[in-house]
């Protein structure tokens, strides 16, 4: 398949919106530059009023000569400024054209990069444990001495890898949807305590206390959503946090925020974690998939609500905090 240059499909897209703008413009200048014109013309070629026949005795012989004359000069230069108006309003209507006719593409190409971009790292990701899986095979079929507890291993291997697949699939698949996600009176200490619950053995592995601080509250939100959400975030922040320490889950007003107490996130890197594949520096670095928060951004965005990062202030311990603002 022949591969499109994306940069020359979009300088043919602008230089065709441009001729469409300019077109419409000059239509429309020419047409009123016509009304103009005629209506002008007109009252200048229209009939006067027979004078007297005292007046007319009074009037040289040449008037009737001198009055068309003059009216001809004056049409001419009604038609010439109007020309003059209209090839001045078609250079501009061409640079205003161009520069609007990129303005209403940068959407659609800054889409096209994203998407581009997503296939490329997804295809990157699938292959990855693919690629892994084939070579423990190959490697392990032409060990003719390989013994049964070798092959169970490979098996076991491969299982694993085919988890990592069926994650990585399941959370596209849930990144997928674009509708909006209907919102009720939600309790959302209940979506957080099953968050809570379903990260509890990895918060166990490390010896990390999750301290749910919120004992109540209420919201018109998704309660699914809420639950998916914060659990990315523990998740999250158990993997970043050391051993031994503590994540705090606490409200402010309409607002739900996860606290870790690991290394902080690097400044340069705070604007790009929510998106897609995007794995911080080795400050926060893990071997997941870089597209936990991105669901996260997802879900929020779909039950309107906003989720934030910040790194915790410098009068406090060190850290990150991720919040989602429900309204």
């Amino acid at each position: 398949m022949k591969k499109i240059d994306k940069s020359k499909l979009f300088d043919k897209a602008t230089l065709k919106l441009t001729a469409v703008y300019t077109t419409v413009i000059m239509i429309i200048s020419i047409s009123f530059s016509a009304i103009i014109g005629n209506i002008t013309v007109g009252e200048v070629k229209r009939p006067f009023k027979a004078p007297s026949s005292f007046t007319r005795a009074q009037l040289s012989d040449d008037f009737d000569d001198a009055y068309t004359s003059r009216a001809g000069s004056v049409e001419k230069k009604v038609w010439d400024s109007l020309l003059l108006i209209n090839v001045n309003m078609l250079l501009i209507s061409l640079g205003l054209s161009y520069l609007f006719a990129r303005w209403t593409l940068k959407p659609i190409e800054r889409a096209m990069d994203d998407e581009a971009r997503f296939v490329s790292d997804a295809s990157h990701e699938l292959r990855t444990p693919l690629a892994t899986m084939r070579m423990e095979n190959e490697v392990l079929l032409r060990d003719n001495d390989a013994k049964k507890e070798e092959y169970k291993k490979q098996i076991q291997s491969n299982l694993e890898e085919i988890d990592k697949l069926r994650t990585l699939t399941d959370t596209l698949l849930k990144m997928n949807g674009s509708d909006d996600l209907p919102k009720e009176e939600v309790d959302v200490t209940e979506p957080i305590a099953i968050a809570v619950n379903r990260v509890s053995h990895a918060a166990e592995a490390k010896d990390i206390e999750i301290d749910n601080l919120v004992k109540t509250g209420k919201a018109q939100t998704n309660a699914d959503a809420v639950t998916e959400i914060i659990y990315i975030y523990l998740d999250n922040a158990i993997k970043y946090a050391p051993e031994h320490s503590t994540v705090e889950i606490f409200c402010d007003k309409d607002s739900i925020s996860v606290r870790d107490h690991g290394k902080g996130i690097d400044e340069k890197d705070l604007p790009h974690l929510f998106d897609r594949f995007y794995r911080a520096d080795e400050s926060r670095n893990s071997s997941g998939f870089g597209l936990g928060l991105s669901l996260a951004s997802n879900l929020a965005e779909r039950m309107g609500a906003k989720v934030s990062a910040a790194n915790n202030p410098v009068d406090a311990k060190p850290g990150a905090t991720f919040t989602v603002k429900l309204r």
